[in-house]
């Protein structure tokens, strides 16, 4: 037989045949899966975005460079606020030694290579003359210490800056106005205060409230009227240990620099 030529499909063979589909109907299929693939792949780029922008507005950014975190000694521990008589106080020997536990002359300032600083995104700072390629840098902490202590010293002028102008003094306070307000909104600590009535109730090291009978008498009216703010909460801090410890290791010879150099 011809190869040119295929066998007759008799008339039976054509009627069991069963029917072609039309082309329209094979495909159709396909396409409502390419749809729903096109769609689900929108919706979830879509929910990524959502995602990345959400995570963006609430992700912490990275902190500031501090060579106390970059040396390991940035630790927190767990306290509460506690009342301290002595730096409540008047001038006293006492009093200003407390004081000047935290602002031993020059703690607070370090030297740090220039180099280094611009490295790390520091600005230039003065160079230190008997320390070529060394700038004068300090922490936040003690200067902020400083100016709250130069803010209570304002309190007394007669016994801290007898004779000095009015005008200088508030000159250097409002300085440090400014300097404490930023610091405080910077960190803005949002441990819990209270109000409480601490003329007729006692609070004890494990937090528990006891109650004079005083107290008990007043209606509730008459308790809220005697209560102010009360801030013995429990906060974490800082451990300032061991930022005392890694300042004492890092700061600038006093025998070179001792009483040199003021802010």
């Amino acid at each position: 037989m011809d190869s040119n030529y295929s066998p007759v499909v008799s008339h039976d063979e054509v009627e069991n045949r069963p029917p072609r589909r039309p082309l329209s109907i094979k495909r159709r299929p396909r396409f409502w899966l390419n749809l729903w693939s096109l769609l689900n792949t929108i919706v979830s780029v879509a929910l990524l975005v959502v995602a990345m922008a959400m995570v963006k507005g609430t992700a912490k950014p990275s902190p500031a460079y501090s060579p106390v975190r970059a040396d390991g000694a940035e630790r927190y521990f767990n306290t509460r606020y506690r009342p301290s008589k002595v730096f409540q106080s008047p001038p006293t020997d006492e009093v200003d030694e407390a004081w000047n536990g935290w602002l031993r002359e020059n703690d607070h300032l370090f030297k740090f290579p220039k180099e280094k600083a611009i490295e790390v995104g520091l600005p230039e700072a003065i160079e230190l003359f008997e320390d070529p390629g060394y700038g004068a840098y300090g922490l936040g902490v003690y200067h902020q210490m400083h100016c709250l202590n130069r803010i209570r010293k304002s309190f007394y002028p007669d016994a801290y800056y007898p004779g000095q102008a009015r005008h200088e003094l508030l000159h250097h306070a409002n300085h440090c106005f400014d300097v404490l307000r930023q610091a405080i909104l910077c960190h803005g600590d949002i441990s819990v205060v209270y109000w409480w009535n601490q003329n007729y109730t006692r609070t004890d090291e494990g937090g528990k409230q006891t109650y004079s009978e005083e107290y008990l008498r007043r209606t509730p009216e008459e308790r809220v009227l005697g209560s102010f703010v009360t801030w013995d909460s429990a906060v974490q801090c800082r451990d300032m240990e061991a930022i005392n410890a890694w300042a004492k290791a890092n700061r600038v010879d006093d025998d070179k620099y001792g009483g040199q150099i003021v802010d």
